[in-house]
């Protein structure tokens, strides 16, 4: 069967492989074999290649952060799933390959109504969008501020700030954005610049802003400190602007600005993650989650992928060689 095999860490291109494997035996006692439908092409995955993100496996090794997949058989004593099911792959199981074993008990089911392709975009960006919400506890009503509006997981932090009575405050750089985010629930979006504090005290007066998302950070991160309150707590989950976190210590100081670094899977987070993988497949079969659509490439044309990653953003991997 086919498979992607990182051989060594380092450039993508280079590094990344489809190869020929067995197929895996049948699942033991807890475990559930698993087709692979979808699984996305993102830059974190290029991360990972290169050797610079936290996880780095025994290679080679198949990777791929995130994926859905049908339940093709269960070994003994398994009972949260059953043949025919459609899962999320948890985290510690890589998705590029047609089949996978998982462990059961870490599969999180979701509804039929959901399509393959959205259901493999489920465990990452919205997983990462309700933790971040989480971070702080708010009393509803309260403001949540967020840079990378529109980007997968800023779209997923407006549907679930929402969910949980909480309303954002959406910073963009295109003006086309902002209607479009409005009609996702965003509560105020504005374009980023420099008097984007002043334009939020306008609407929303004195009100605390007690928890910022910050998925940009270098200079963006400065019009996050200008409109946080005293007190506020400040979560780094991303660095689009690929330049590191460098606030100004004496802003952090006077308003007592607390900034943490966020990343999804320490093991705090883990035991959240199937519950929140579950509530984003709500959200998205009841129309209160759009994820963005993604390019479709087979698995086999990988290199024509990566290429289209490359100058466009994420992509979606068609390992169900049926379907092609």
């Amino acid at each position: 069967m086919l498979a992607i095999h990182l051989t060594q860490f380092g450039e993508p291109e280079q590094s990344l492989k489809v190869v020929d494997v067995p197929e895996p035996p049948a699942p033991a006692a807890g475990q559930a074999l698993i087709q692979v439908e979808y699984a996305p092409l993102d830059h974190h995955d290029l991360l990972l290649a290169k050797g610079v993100y936290p996880v780095r496996p025994e290679l080679p090794s198949v990777i791929g952060n995130e994926g859905a997949g049908t339940v093709l058989a269960v070994g003994a004593d398994v009972t949260h799933v059953r043949s025919g099911d459609t899962v999320l792959l948890p985290f510690g199981t890589f998705a590029w390959s047609e089949q996978v074993l998982a462990q059961a008990a870490k599969l999180t089911v979701v509804d039929k109504s959901i399509s393959l392709d959205q259901a493999a975009m489920l465990s990452i960006n919205p997983v990462t969008a309700g933790l971040l919400v989480e971070s702080r506890d708010l009393p509803a009503g309260s403001w949540v501020l967020q840079n990378a509006a529109n980007s997968g997981v800023g779209r997923s932090v407006i549907a679930f700030a929402k969910e949980r009575g909480l309303r954002t405050i959406n910073i963009v750089r295109r003006e086309e954005l902002v209607t479009e985010l409005e009609e996702l629930g965003a509560d105020i979006v504005l374009i980023d610049a420099p008097d984007v504090a002043a334009r939020v005290r306008a609407i929303i007066g004195d009100d605390p802003v007690l928890l910022g998302l910050d998925g940009v950070s270098g200079g963006a991160t400065s019009l996050l400190l200008d409109v946080l309150t005293e007190g506020a707590l400040l979560v780094i989950y991303g660095y689009m602007s690929g330049e590191p976190f460098t606030p100004d210590q004496n802003v952090l100081k006077a308003k007592n600005i607390t900034p943490t670094e966020f990343w999804m899977y320490q093991d705090e987070y883990l035991p959240r993650h199937p519950a929140l993988g579950a509530e984003s497949a709500r959200l998205v079969a009841g129309g209160r989650l759009t994820l963005p659509s993604a390019r479709v490439y087979q698995a086999k044309d990988f290199a024509e992928a990566l290429a289209y990653l490359r100058k466009n953003g994420k992509v979606l991997l068609d390992f169900n060689p049926h379907r092609g």
